[in-house]
């Protein structure tokens, strides 16, 4: 796999909002961030992609004697063997939201991107890899204008466009698909967004323009 390849720029932009890509390969990909649009592109979709499962995420707050008794503990025994004990803690907590991360950031079975005619990004959307659902993150500044929105369609080969659901103005969302929405992808090389009334298209097909069309990329 080459270095240049997009599946490996967006691999390594994971590594990089992670953390785990470090040293001189951290500084000379935040350069290659700096002048690249789309190494930018991945890293931001990364960033919010592990902002949504944060958010996940309950906080817990621990008892107000939790760390007085950890403190007397420590003093009471070495404190190497304390350190060790804490690095190991440390280290299932990491290897718990790994897994927790490797199975909701799992590849995924598709991508495509819709960019303006300027040619900035405005939406990003992922078929999860069991492909129960997609993901669609707002990249760029979306404007829907009042009492309109914006709706996506599968363009199955052969066949009529069928709705996937509502695009966001700002955010990610989860659309959940069913038997006839994964069909109609499976078949589809192109998925596109359409100006309708707030609510959708009534009719079950697309009723205003196509606004954006964008090719599906498989991996």
């Amino acid at each position: 796999m080459k270095r240049d390849e997009p599946e490996t720029l967006d691999l390594l932009a994971a590594e990089f909002v992670i953390g785990t890509l470090a040293g001189a390969a951290r500084r000379s990909f935040a350069r290659r961030r700096a002048r690249d649009p789309f190494v930018d592109r991945r890293v931001s979709a990364w960033e919010q992609r592990f902002a949504v499962l944060t958010m996940r995420l309950a906080l817990v707050e621990p008892s107000p004697t939790v760390w007085p008794a950890i403190e007397r503990r420590i003093d009471s025994g070495t404190r190497g063997t304390w350190r060790a004990i804490a690095a190991v803690v440390a280290l299932v907590a990491v290897l718990g939201f790994g897994w927790i991360a490797w199975q909701e950031l799992r590849p995924p079975q598709a991508t495509a991107e819709f960019a303006s005619t300027a040619g900035e990004t405005l939406w990003h959307v992922e078929l999860a890899a069991r492909g129960d659902r997609l993901e669609v993150a707002t990249i760029g500044k979306v404007r829907v204008p009042d009492a309109r929105a914006r709706e996506l369609w599968a363009l199955p080969e052969g066949g009529a466009p069928v709705s996937l659901g509502l695009m966001p103005a700002s955010g990610v969302v989860r659309l959940a698909l069913d038997d006839h929405q994964r069909a109609a992808l499976a078949l589809a090389s192109n998925v596109a967004v359409s100006d309708e009334p707030e609510g959708g298209s009534p009719t079950g097909a697309p009723t205003g323009d196509v606004l954006y069309v964008a090719a599906i990329i498989r991996t």
